[in-house]
């Protein structure tokens, strides 16, 4: 007979931090019973108390046999939607290790006992003595940013022209409007109910760090230069509508003067993002006697949920970033780069596009110098047998004991990751006067099998008659060639030790601050992280993956749309002569810091130069909880190096990785090292456990022995006293 065993757990949480009206709290886990860590299967816990120290929730749950299970706590808010129950995940605790809960025999106890986690009641957040909590994903939810800065903030009036202001965005549910009663237009300030079903919170970027709440009365206080976002998650876009109050600020007062507002339409279309114009909107702000007093322009994001991949509630190896590890060294493009800085005016004076190669360690010539005269920081360091960006490239950094490659991913026209620099490549073309011709291709207007059967160069190529010798070269040893500057992303995966982890550089082309940008019709965001995603959470298995981008929206897609991989944000800063991007979050690193922490970030990636100049941005850094790497010419110095070093940055990108062998030949790979160590502390813990166990044996049979030996000399002593004690030898033996 199968005996089925069921606990009744009682799961009991205080919640410390203040919870809104919509929040609840669940707990996910890994049995059936607890959701088995998909969100949509989290069980609710009910309020039971509220103290001084928070608030109390608890549920019962009862168990089918098992030996131990693990779960979690969540903050989320429920929506439900067709009877279904769906998440805005605003906080999970994200301890390497879950919380535990071992189940003894019953044998001899009533199953229908109540069992209790050993932290009882736990604290949502801290788990032995560690603290450990992160933003949710969007679980099938979009998120619309509205981003107001105040230089895109016009008043005409000229009594309020020099006024500080402030501005509240409230969403408006029209189905709830629709359902109830008309909005009156008597009321100068309406108030809109709340609802369960939309999110909404607010950040301010200012130079001297990040604010990041909910919004008050009054909503946010528009100064100089400061840069606001505005974020609303929903899972009805298309039935919400915003609308924007302002307000004047008094200083010598709490109280606001209310002088207009203005409304936003629903925006849910990913259609009308095509251009890559962030589905920007130009609105009037009209007065309080109806009539228009201003202006704003508003920057509007739309991030939709990364379909198609079920996401849990787990830590991943590469999220959790251990305490103490040192400066992870990291090969740029694997061994380093080797082609030199593209320049499209090189091969067409018409096109008006001003290229700066995102990449950060290539410092941009003019457009008259020639590839002679390339600055010494910013030539090719490998031999051309070892490309960049190549399985040999990278299989070589792993070899020097490398602890990460660096390489950059972007979409071929047939939407597959491909890993390459640049956005264009050169196409050969020969004439019948046999000279060779030149032409730069988007990589995006190009398949895979284009990518990796054409004779194509590097963008930056300008000797035709070295491109005509090379058209004449072997077609089987050339087509393997040209295969190989174009690898695939989950051949990365397929073809490299697991051991070496990889930073994946989301390639996205960006505006220049000064016009143009570095690639004309762009895909659109969405549908460009998405593909990108998938690859990477299909094929991720146990290595260690950090995500990074210098473009600020992808930056925020990518850390909304999973959970699994760090994000960093790459900032060019200021100390460089590269073009500034148009997007302001990308001028400073400040700046980038600011939007590290108000996006959730993992960290940022930063100049050499800029760090260099102000070493205590990295103790600011710290301060937030951010990791920090370093990219640049200058990170290949051995001083430099080591004076990075001792301001524990945790990780440097190497650019000339070949001039660097000798000092880092010695170097172990850091994740193989970590594994050994963790098996050593592992098997010195079965060790122990086997010796104690040993020791239990040995006295258990001395004591068999001179009980044995007792039995012998007694007179006392029944044959059968003494066959039981034979037979409790025998088996111990």
């Amino acid at each position: 007979m199968i005996r089925r065993v069921v606990y009744d757990v009682e799961f009991r949480v205080l919640v410390k931090e203040k919870l809104s009206s919509c929040d609840s709290v669940l707990i996910t886990g890994s049995c059936e019973q607890l959701g088995e860590w998909l969100p949509n299967r989290c069980v609710p816990l009910s309020r039971i108390d509220r103290t001084e120290d928070g608030e109390l929730w608890s549920t019962n749950i009862k168990i089918h046999g098992t030996d131990k299970i693990r779960y979690r706590y969540v903050i989320a808010q429920i929506v439900r939607m067709d009877d279904d129950m769906n998440l805005i995940i605003k906080k999970w605790e994200t301890f390497k290790e879950a919380r535990q809960l071992c189940f003894h025999s019953v044998d001899s106890a009533d199953p229908t006992d109540a069992q209790q986690p050993d932290e009882y009641p736990a604290i949502f957040g801290c788990h032995r003595g560690i603290h450990r909590t992160d933003i949710g994903w969007l679980t099938g939810q979009t998120e619309i940013q509205l981003r107001f800065h105040s230089n895109a903030l016009h008043i005409w009036s000229s009594k309020l022209r020099d006024k500080t202001l402030s501005l509240r965005v409230s969403p408006i549910d029209l189905t709830y409007q629709q359902e109830n009663e008309e909005v009156t237009s008597d009321s100068l300030n309406q108030q809109y109910p709340s609802t369960s079903k939309i999110f909404i919170q607010s950040a301010i970027l200012r130079l001297s760090g990040c604010e990041t709440n909910f919004q008050g009365d009054y909503g946010a206080v528009i100064a100089k230069d400061d840069y606001i976002i505005v974020k609303i998650q929903t899972f009805e876009p298309e039935n919400v509508a915003y609308h924007i109050d302002f307000y004047l600020v008094d200083e010598t007062s709490p109280l606001r003067k209310h002088i207009g507002f203005a409304y936003l339409l629903p925006v849910h279309s990913n259609l009308e993002s095509n251009d890559n114009k962030h589905l920007n909107r130009t609105v009037p702000i009209i007065g309080l006697k109806h009539n228009p007093i201003g202006q704003i322009k508003i920057d509007v994001l739309l991030i939709t949920s990364l379909e198609g991949v079920a996401q849990k509630f787990l830590v991943t190896q590469s999220k959790y970033w251990r305490e103490g590890r040192r400066p992870v060294n990291v090969g740029h493009r694997g061994l380093g780069k080797t082609n030199g800085e593209h320049n499209p005016s090189k091969h067409s004076s018409s096109d008006p596009l001003r290229h700066r190669s995102s990449d950060p360690s290539v410092s941009v010539p003019s457009t008259q110098s020639s590839a002679s005269t390339m600055p010494s920081t910013t030539r090719p360091v490998q031999t051309k047998f070892v490309s960049e960006n190549t399985l040999a490239s990278f299989k070589g950094a792993f070899q020097l004991g490398f602890d990460f490659v660096e390489f950059d991913v972007q979409l071929s026209k047939d939407k597959v990751p491909v890993v390459y620099h640049d956005f264009q490549v050169a196409i050969t073309l020969k004439r019948k006067v046999q000279q060779a011709e030149l032409f730069a291709v988007p990589v995006k207007d190009l398949t895979l099998p284009q990518l990796q059967s054409l004779k194509i160069h590097h963008a930056s190529e300008t000797d035709v008659s070295k491109a005509d010798e090379e058209v004449e070269e072997d077609d089987q040893s050339g087509q393997k060639n040209f295969r190989s500057l174009f690898p695939t992303l989950q051949e990365l995966f397929e073809q490299l030790d697991p051991h070496l982890g990889f930073n994946v550089e989301i390639k996205y082309a960006m505006e220049y601050r000064q016009g143009g940008c570095e690639q004309n019709y762009y895909f659109e965001r969405n549908e460009y992280i998405d593909c990108i995603l998938r690859c990477l959470i299909a094929h991720a298995g146990k290595r260690v993956i950090v995500l990074s981008t210098f473009d600020p929206d992808c930056a925020s897609m990518l850390r909304r749309k999973q959970t699994l991989f760090p994000v960093l944000f790459l900032t060019q800063g200021d100390k460089g002569d590269w073009p500034q991007f148009l997007d302001v979050r990308t001028w400073s690193i400040d700046i980038g810091l600011c939007f590290t922490v108000a996006e959730h970030l993992s960290g940022l990636t930063a100049p050499a130069l800029d760090i260099l100049s102000d070493k205590d941005f990295v103790k600011h850094v710290k301060e937030n909880g951010k990791l920090l790497f370093i990219w640049g010419d200058e990170a290949s110095n051995k001083d430099v190096s080591k004076s990075l070093i001792d301001l524990k940055v945790d990780g440097l990108i190497f650019d000339h990785v070949a001039e660097l062998k000798d000092e880092h030949s010695a170097t172990e790979n850091l994740f193989i090292a970590e594994e050994r160590e963790e098996l050593e502390v592992l098997n010195n813990i079965r060790q122990k456990q086997l010796e104690l166990k040993h020791n239990q044996l040995l006295q258990e049979l001395e004591s068999l022995k001179n009980a044995r030996e007792t039995q012998n000399f007694s007179t006392s002593s029944t044959p059968m006293n003494s066959s039981t004690t034979d037979a409790n030898f025998k088996h111990l033996m």
